[in-house]
């Protein structure tokens, strides 16, 4: 969660504004607060959305997606020798089986593995994906208005994502590991989601002056 309190020195207010804002009704204050978590909930989606940390740099782009091809398969079958393309392995009444398209018979067809004798050769082929860049964008769950929050109070200003995305955005911001299957635990580069920009905290207090001088 970013949280940034209006009274204290955290987003560089000097003591004078400081303050002036405790000289401000609750009203006023919160009203306030709500400009600043409006404009800084923008600013953090928009900022997710080109993909970049708060000082600038480039989010850690994902690892190389491949798919892996089956190609071609021979074997000998009940003494026959079997040329199978496009093949994949899947589960019959009676155990597993190949199933894939046999050249030979120009047709479709399955065989158990129990009656293989004897695999000749099998090839595949592990190639790299290729998907537009608008699907490769990433976060584009949790950058969206759906689960990004925005909370104001009399005492600050907060962004902060849902409670049923929460754990996945703590993992990404702060490059911590995360079980994808029962045995299978990857690390994630840290990705800041939420944080303040340079431009956030000009922006913050030219809200705060600007509300000062019209109150």
């Amino acid at each position: 969660m970013i949280t940034g309190s209006l009274q204290n020195d955290a987003l560089n207010v000097d003591r004078e504004l400081v303050a002036l804002l405790e000289k401000l009704s609750g009203r006023s204050r919160r009203q306030l607060s709500q400009e600043i978590a409006r404009d800084l909930r923008r600013t953090q989606l928009k900022r997710i959305a080109a993909q970049k940390n708060p000082d600038g740099s480039p989010f850690t782009k994902r690892k190389a997606r491949f798919i892996t091809v089956q190609q071609g398969m021979k074997f000998l079958w009940r003494g026959e020798l079997r040329n199978l393309k496009n093949w994949q392995f899947r589960k019959g009444r009676h155990g597993d089986m190949v199933t894939g398209f046999d050249i030979e018979r120009s047709a479709v067809r399955s065989f158990y593995k129990r009656d293989i004798q004897r695999f000749i050769e099998v090839k595949k082929n592990r190639i790299r994906s290729r998907v537009k860049s608008k699907q490769t964008r990433m976060f584009k769950k949790l950058g969206s208005s759906r689960y990004m929050l925005a909370k104001a109070t009399t005492d600050g200003a907060a962004v902060y994502f849902a409670p049923q995305v929460q754990r996945i955005a703590q993992v990404h911001q702060y490059g911590l590991k995360d079980r994808i299957r029962p045995n299978v635990e990857v690390q994630y580069p840290a990705r800041q989601l939420l944080g303040f920009t340079p431009a956030d905290m000009q922006h913050i207090e030219y809200q705060i002056v600007s509300w000062l001088t019209k109150s």
